[in-house]
């Protein structure tokens, strides 16, 4: 079971959130930009829920990338809005 604070949750999520962004980062993958940010802000979504009180190293991480996809219908993003959230998405995986 996870405690609102554990500190594995998020990590673990995060190091999802990591691989997911390197797949669909790959020329010719089988993952576009929409499918990554489905799954990236699902993920997002549920660490928030499951663990809200996530260390700030980590839990300040998702819940940036929970802002930029809350309420964003993913599916109806165009290539270049999809390509240019995943951009934001990126960068601040890689701020982290």
């Amino acid at each position: 079971m996870t405690s609102p604070r554990d500190p594995h949750t998020c990590r673990r999520a995060l190091r999802e959130i990591g691989e997911i962004a390197a797949v669909a980062g790959l020329e010719g993958g089988q993952m576009s930009d929409q499918e990554a940010l489905g799954s990236i802000a699902a993920i997002a979504e549920w660490v928030l829920e499951t663990a809200p009180g996530a260390r700030a190293d980590c839990g300040d991480v998702v819940r940036r990338l929970e802002r930029m996809t809350a309420g964003v219908d993913i599916e109806a993003l165009g290539d270049r809005e999809a390509q240019a959230l995943f951009g934001e998405v990126l960068a601040v995986l890689e701020g982290a």
